[in-house]
């Protein structure tokens, strides 16, 4: 006989001999299984959960409040709010404002004279703690300052006038500088300030002992950067 009409032979055999499964039992039985997986579940969930309210419940009797380093379980929760509040770089960076309308003309010069480079003499000429202004010497000769601050309601008028065509800076204050020009006596530059919140600082120096001398050195003894520099500090707030 040939191989084809052997295999054919020997499936009919097979299916003429075949039996189906009992569909019955093999349901009762995977419904069995199913009640079964479902009752070991309930019972490792249950003794998880059990096992969890007793670590708790001994933690709470051991050390009632506290936690590992002392303090009570409130004041931890509040700390890191309050250390944020305390250390964040905002809340530190830019001071709150200490005054409205003219600064003082003493505390300016308080100020000022806090800003000044180390290894100059200052002193006060007549009324200058009024009009704020300093005598400064490096020992080259004596220089007159004047600073004036305040904070202005509104910044129209100085913004047009004495900014006009500046370039704010990134925060949006406005810097400008000016020097008086060439054979001038005496020597004089001005830095101008405006912040946004409305702080203007002016400060004023010559290269005289007063305004209407005649020049005593040929260089400011504050350089332009350093007049910058002490005009934009954050002291001014």
């Amino acid at each position: 006989m040939p191989i084809e009409e052997d295999f054919t032979e020997a499936l009919r055999t097979t299916l003429l001999t075949y039996e189906p499964p009992n569909t019955e039992t093999l349901l009762r039985g995977g419904l069995r299984n199913g009640r079964r997986r479902r009752r070991r579940r309930a019972t490792a969930v249950g003794v998880s959960g059990a096992a969890a309210l007793a670590f708790v419940g001994l933690g709470a009797a051991l050390v009632p409040g506290l936690l590992s380093d002392g303090r009570t379980a409130d004041h931890a929760r509040a700390t890191p709010a309050a250390s944020a509040t305390a250390g964040s770089p905002t809340a530190s960076a830019t001071p709150k404002p200490t005054f409205t309308g003219a600064l003082p003309a003493d505390r300016a010069l308080d100020t000022l004279t806090a800003l000044l480079p180390t290894g100059l003499t200052h002193s006060n000429p007549p009324g200058g703690r009024k009009s704020g202004q300093l005598w400064v010497d490096d020992g080259h000769g004596k220089s007159l300052l004047e600073v004036h601050v305040s904070r202005l309601a509104s910044t129209t008028a100085v913004r047009n006038h004495v900014f006009a065509g500046t370039t704010p800076l990134a925060d949006g204050t406005l810097v400008e500088s000016r020097q008086a020009s060439p054979g001038t006596s005496p020597g004089h530059q001005t830095v101008n300030v405006l912040r946004p919140d409305g702080l203007y600082v002016t400060i004023m120096q010559w290269q005289a002992a007063s305004q209407n001398a005649s020049s005593t050195r040929t260089t400011p003894i504050l350089t332009p950067a350093r007049l910058r520099a002490i005009a934009t500090s954050v002291r001014w707030q």
